[in-house]
């Protein structure tokens, strides 16, 4: 019995370690408590609490997509926001992201990146900046182009409008 709580823990600590190991992952974590920023993080247990509501305004395609996140982070901030938006691109590692969207003009600039595995898309994600701030969204999961964007547009997600028309090469 002992044994096997020591196996489980050693799995658990190394699920989470490979969780933070990620640029993406290290970025949110160097910025989580740090008050410049406005946080938000959706933990795969509320997904899975999420997709088992009984939700009879939202439309079924939207609760399948719900259903098949694992995680949703959005790190936002006003505070000198093109230091942190080039930061966060130097962490990005191209060769695990593939670059769909580039939106870009004036001093304003979203990018919409995935990672894949296969012909799975595993994360979304948004680096933006402009005027008023810098942000940067990640979701993980199994992930339909088409049905993010709706659920953004239905969460009102800023920058999300730039997604609906991305087709994948």
């Amino acid at each position: 019995m002992k044994r096997l709580l020591y196996t489980f823990l050693f799995v658990t600590v190394a699920m989470a370690v490979q969780a933070q190991d990620d640029a993406i992952g290290r970025f949110f974590g160097k910025y989580l408590e740090d008050s410049r920023f406005t946080v938000v993080s959706v933990s795969p247990r509320m997904f899975s609490l999420m997709s088992k509501v009984n939700w009879d305004t939202v439309s079924p395609d939207l609760k399948q997509t719900v259903s098949k996140l694992r995680s949703f982070r959005i790190l936002s901030t006003e505070a000198t926001p093109y230091a942190f938006y080039k930061e966060a691109l130097g962490q990005i590692d191209r060769k695990q992201y593939e670059e769909l969207i580039t939106v870009r003009g004036g001093r304003d600039d979203f990018r919409f990146m995935i990672r894949t595995t296969g012909n799975t898309i595993n994360e979304l994600l948004l680096v933006a900046v402009d005027k008023d701030g810098f942000t940067l969204m990640s979701f993980v999961g199994d992930i339909d182009l088409d049905k993010i964007s709706r659920l953004g547009a239905e969460l009102n997600i800023k920058g999300m409008e730039n997604l609906k028309n991305a087709k994948r090469k």
